[in-house]
């Protein structure tokens, strides 16, 4: 996956920085990130003359006609708006940083552009007042935690800055909201939406707050990269496992994986065999990843089997997964982070337990798994979730399970533990409030 960031740069390997006019067709992408401001500043260097702006192709960038080496600044933000219809046509996402409307600078040949031509809107929405209308301030918050893009604004907090905001009383954003047009997920301090996703075109558009000259471009380059996976349900990249993963030993594994490498050795007729030992032994190891995994298509499924080990059955909800076993059920949240675990698993789940609350079902129980600090050795974790999360797990009444205890005990499973002792595990998960621990019953110290 590739995405295209255009006006302001951000640092990510699956990330291409580049300008209005240098940029490679908006169409090849998955998503683009687009900064409106960046733009508008483009435009008017170019405009003004001054700067050299060439296109991805080397050709100059000129405000007048098109003509042998040069190409006019109307006939490239024409082009532009063709390649984000076409990249939204295909299911892709175009993020937007927040930027109140404005008319560009003087473009020879296309009079009365403004700062959002290249955007398609919805049908019956324009990107323009009384919709989006001008708006500053720092303070957000979070409204739809579960919403990928939610990490963003958790991660450039302190940082943000917004531009413009949307004016939810207004006609066309009250019908966007019925008709599901329109999501919002994060809000101003005074309550304007300023974090919506709209569907367009078959494809979505996500406008986010702008970061401030403060903003890493690291944490937003990471949180979008992140947000965009989730939301086109890509799998996790191809992230290298730590230099640690092969001193945790897994029942199994060595042998499995020694025949599969002998096996591929003896060529043609070895190949069935090989591939059955390669099939088991990736089964195995996915219990391995949940020491090291993030995001609903790495750590959830590695959590998910480990929780099969322990005895537990696992059904699919609309909100979420469900563990059952003949004690009890829990409502399941994973969350996996480089540093601590924030607080987003309890939202998720204190959501869905008020849900069921709310629908006239007893207060169901609830189970987080913690994977945080997971580039480090599970030995060498010393904080690898916020003490508000444990606090919160005590309040609110739900399990705290921090991922290597998960891990452990599902190794003991997998060496044939005591059925009393996986029993024993089950009722502590469904029962506890707040952290847990398994040492004892794993008889580690």
């Amino acid at each position: 996956m590739r995405i295209l960031s255009v006006g302001r740069p951000l640092a990510n390997p699956a990330i291409d920085n580049h300008s209005i006019f240098n940029a490679p067709a908006f169409s090849d992408f998955e998503a683009i990130a687009i900064d409106p401001a960046g733009v508008l500043d483009a435009v008017r260097e170019a405009a003004e003359g001054r700067g050299d702006h060439r296109t991805y192709s080397d050709l100059h960038v000129v405000n007048g006609p098109s003509q042998g080496d040069s190409v006019s600044i109307a006939d490239i933000l024409h082009r532009r708006r063709d390649e984000t219809a076409r990249l939204l046509e295909r299911g892709g996402i175009v993020v937007v940083f927040g930027a109140p409307q404005s008319t560009l600078p003087q473009v020879l040949g296309f009079a009365g552009a403004d700062r959002y031509h290249f955007l398609p809107a919805p049908a019956g929405l324009a990107w323009a007042p009384p919709l989006l209308v001008w708006g500053e301030g720092q303070a957000v918050a979070i409204t739809a935690h579960a919403h990928p893009f939610a990490r963003y604004i958790e991660a450039v907090h302190d940082d943000l800055r917004y531009r413009a905001v949307f004016d939810d009383r207004s006609p066309a954003f009250i019908e966007a909201i019925a008709s599901s047009t329109a999501t919002v997920f994060a809000r101003t301090g005074g309550g304007a939406p300023v974090g919506v996703e709209f569907a367009a075109l078959g494809g979505r558009v996500v406008f986010l707050p702008a970061g401030s000259d403060r903003a890493s471009v690291f944490e937003m380059g990471t949180a979008i990269e992140a947000a965009v996976r989730d939301l086109l349900a890509l799998p996790d990249p191809g992230e290298e496992p730590p230099f640690w993963l092969d001193t945790q030993d897994v029942p199994g594994l060595a042998p499995l994986t020694e025949v599969a490498t002998v096996a591929r050795d003896l060529a043609t007729t070895a190949a069935e065999r090989a591939a059955a030992a390669e099939s088991e032994a990736a089964a195995i190891t996915r219990v391995r990843d949940v020491l090291w995994r993030e995001g609903p298509h790495g750590l959830l499924p590695a959590v998910l089997r480990c929780c099969e080990l322990l005895g537990f059955a696992v059904y699919k909800q609309r909100d979420g997964v469900l563990l059952r076993c003949l004690d009890g059920d829990l409502l399941l949240e994973a969350e996996g982070a480089i540093a601590e675990v924030g607080m987003a698993p309890h939202y998720r789940l204190r959501a869905r337990i008020d849900a069921a609350i709310a629908a006239g079902d007893p207060p169901p129980r609830g189970l987080v798994v913690a994977n945080g600090q997971r580039h480090t050795a599970p030995d060498r974790r010393d904080c690898p979730y916020l003490d508000a999360l444990r606090v919160a797990s005590e309040a609110t009444r739900y399990a705290l399970l921090p991922a290597p205890a998960l891990f452990a005990a599902a190794r003991a499973a997998m060496t044939g533990a005591d059925p009393a002792t996986l029993a024993t595990i089950r009722q502590r998960l469904i029962a506890t409030d707040g952290l847990i621990t398994l040492a004892g019953l794993l008889g580690e110290s």
